[in-house]
């Protein structure tokens, strides 16, 4: 099984614009270390990537996998819930380059509304959650959310 051994922003911005109309551009680099199986099975995966904006105590993330179409979904640990700012995947495949590591630069675009006269918070604390996903893996999904009426 492959692993994330490291993913990092390159050149973190020291200002983001807050806007309807503007947005912002980061490059996430991804570092993937694969094990000698995955190598020689030339194992196929979908790295994804989400960047939130953190407000309190992080949120625990919780990754529902369907391959190229996860859903990322989260449990607040205090009232605010984290705001997803940015969704990226890429299809990657195991190889023996560079001792058995690849490195993957995805830009990736952040838009962050507004900012209101009631707004007193003018830093921000963001993060990346990268997931590698094994094309042999399980798949979930959910249905519509639907309606009936109750009798007895």
């Amino acid at each position: 099984m492959a692993k994330i051994s490291k993913v990092h922003v390159h050149e973190i911005p020291e200002n983001v614009a807050v806007s309807d109309n503007k947005t912002n551009t980061i490059i996430v680099i991804t570092e993937i270390i694969f094990h000698p199986l995955d190598i020689k099975l030339e194992m196929e995966y979908q790295l994804y990537l989400f960047v939130y904006d953190i407000h309190g105590k992080e949120d625990i993330p919780i990754l529902i996998s369907n391959w190229d179409d996860s859903i990322m979904h989260r449990i607040s640990k205090e009232h605010r819930i984290d705001d997803f700012l940015s969704k990226g995947n890429v299809l990657i495949k195991a190889n023996d380059n560079k001792n058995n590591k690849l490195v993957i630069e995805k830009e990736m675009i952040l838009k962050l509304g507004k900012v209101t006269k009631s707004t007193s918070i003018y830093t921000r604390n963001f993060e990346v959650f990268a997931k590698l996903i094994p094309a042999i893996d399980g798949a979930s999904s959910r249905s519509n959310v639907f309606e009936s009426k109750l009798i007895n």
